[in-house]
């Protein structure tokens, strides 16, 4: 297994706020409620799943209006029209990488098992008739006009956030399997992938499909690719697509571009058609994707400039004193679990940044996980949404939670899985 501190560059030890043992109940719990669940559920946007609803959404406007009928209605809906509880790839991956980062501190051989078995479950759901390995959400979605996906056909942010949890497996174990699966999602990447150009760069539309050019999912697709390019480049026996490190920085040199002077970005490009400004957790996306790529990346001079500049202005414009999440740097609603989550881990994995993890931490657990193991999605100026999701609160608290007691402290013992 491979050793924590050595992973990280032995990052400081930080003294500890959040009462530890809360923290461990509470992973522990939240995962056993997923698990009691196989890690199946409901998500914000799966309201055209529903079979009542689905024969009605026959067009981009009666599909928005039926997802954002059950998204934002004030009552839990989905009983009534039916919405199946379902695994959906990104949180499978999520739950992955949350045991792999307790068998990482613990050396629980069970945490293990249980990530492979997840692991297995996401090659059966890989989407079929692309190159490589890729993965799309478990039910149909309009993003607005931009463009129609269809359950399960890939898209460029959850290939990424599956890729990854093999990546992790892989620098764990050493499993070649594991290896070539996250390799092979470099391969989906850079060949069907849709190119756009975007301020003199070419960069990754949301889907293979649309034209639609998402700022953070070109900052994950360049974390990505630099972090398989760095593989190979240190082992010549590893496999890697030979396009991964020229996209990468092409990616990177973009996502530095159209960082504004304070330090933000806007959703999309261009920054006049973006329908969300400076937004939580899709800055702590772009931050995190500048500081691994920096990692990675000899002489990353702009990168490293643009992740401080980002952090900084990730921690003081979107963070309340208290560690609450605000929605974005203009409105503090609603507090979001997802937003909550990514702070958590943003602030943890940077080590000079602990102390704003473990407020954020402390908040969190205080106004959003709910005694019966599950954590809410958002807290609201007028009602809060306390229906369960597995994808969009569950296992990014869960992936949250235990990237914080991995990455803050090396010696804590996590308890055995419960039976």
């Amino acid at each position: 297994m491979t050793n924590a501190m050595e992973r990280r560059g032995d990052p400081k030890r930080t003294a500890r706020r959040v009462n530890d043992a809360r923290v461990l109940s509470v992973t522990r719990r939240a995962l056993q409620w997923a698990r009691e669940r196989e890690y199946a559920g409901w998500d914000p946007y799966d309201g055209l799943n529903s079979p009542v609803l689905s024969p009605l959404a026959r067009g981009p406007l009666s599909r928005l209006v039926c997802l954002h009928l059950v998204n934002r209605a004030p009552v839990n809906l989905r009983p009534v029209l039916g919405v199946p509880r379902e695994r959906t790839p990104m949180g499978v991956a999520l739950f992955a990488r949350t045991l792999l980062y307790l068998y990482e501190v613990s050396g629980t051989d069970q945490y293990l098992r249980e990530a492979e078995s997840l692991l297995e479950w996401l090659r059966g759901a890989r989407a079929e008739d692309y190159a490589g390995s890729s993965w799309g959400y478990n039910f149909d979605w309009q993003n607005g006009t931009k463009f129609f996906l269809e359950a399960y056909d890939p898209c460029l942010v959850v290939s990424v956030f599956c890729g990854d949890a093999f990546l992790h497996h892989w620098r764990l174990t050493e499993a070649a399997a594991s290896l070539e699966t996250a390799a092979e999602v470099g391969e989906f990447i850079t060949t069907d992938m849709n190119v756009e150009r975007a301020g003199g760069h070419a960069v990754y539309s949301y889907t293979p499909h649309d034209e639609f050019v998402v700022v953070n999912a070109n900052a994950l697709a360049a974390r990505y690719l630099a972090q398989l390019d760095s593989v190979g480049a240190a082992d010549p026996n590893v496999s890697t697509p030979d396009e991964c490190r020229r996209r990468a920085d092409e990616l990177v040199a973009f996502v530095v571009d159209v960082q504004t002077e304070d330090g933000a970005w806007y959703y999309s490009y261009p920054s006049a058609d973006s329908h969300l400004t400076h937004d939580n957790f899709h800055t702590g996306y772009v931050v995190d994707s500048l500081r691994d790529y920096a990692r990675v990346t000899p002489s990353a001079t702009d990168a490293e400039r643009a992740f401080r500049d980002g952090l900084a202005f990730y921690r003081h414009n979107l963070f309340e004193p208290d560690g609450a999440p605000r929605f974005d740097h203009e409105s503090p609603y609603p507090r979001d679990a997802h937003s909550a989550a990514q702070g958590i881990r943003t602030f943890a994995v940077e080590d000079d940044s602990a102390g704003t993890a473990r407020t954020v931490l402390a908040w969190s657990l205080s106004h959003l996980f709910d005694d019966s193991g599950y954590f809410y999605r958002r807290i609201g100026r007028l009602g809060d949404d306390r229906t369960p999701y597995m994808r969009w609160s569950q296992a990014w608290m869960c992936f949250a939670l235990a990237s914080y007691l991995c990455y803050t402290d090396e010696n804590r013992e996590v308890p055995e899985v419960a039976p």
